[in-house]
């Protein structure tokens, strides 16, 4: 058993987020935009007068960002909530297009080895969906991480 997740969709995918280092989710707003930033930081959200850096996961993840497909207007759906996240000691928000659910996660299998993402820590094979578990603190690296901060911080 994994523990409870936060579910959530990019595009058609879905992933699992360890609850314990959810902080809090939150739809967005205004981002502001970092020059130079390196291409996945979508820029810095305010929270509560703190600057958050945000990722965008399709960027980083290397996935087209599409809407889902039952949607009426897909487009409106994408990065649409921030799940705020504390790695390695560092407050970071995850751009996701929709947050499914809470779930309590069982019988998970490791990736198969095509999957070469270090970030995926696992899979779970639901009746109707795949879930694939992230691994928070495979996301980012610490140099990342360390970056993110500074340009927070700025």
């Amino acid at each position: 058993m994994v523990g409870q997740v936060v579910v959530f969709a990019l595009g058609n995918e879905e992933y699992g987020m360890p609850i314990d280092v959810v902080r809090e989710i939150t739809r967005l707003g205004e981002i502001r935009s970092i020059p130079q930033a390196p291409p996945y930081v979508q820029g810095l959200i305010n929270l509560r007068g703190k600057a958050i850096p945000l990722i965008d996961l399709h960027v980083r993840f290397g996935i087209s960002a599409v809407g889902h497909k039952n949607s009426e207007d897909a487009s409106s759906e994408i990065n649409s909530f921030a799940l705020i996240t504390e790695v390695n000691q560092k407050l970071v928000g995850f751009a996701v297009d929709r947050v499914l659910e809470v779930r309590t996660l069982e019988d998970v299998v490791p990736p198969p080895t095509l999957i070469t993402a270090p970030f995926i820590g696992g899979l779970v094979n639901l009746p109707d969906r795949i879930i694939m578990l992230l691994v928070p603190d495979r996301v980012l690296d610490n140099t990342e991480l360390l970056g993110l901060s500074q340009l927070a911080a700025q």
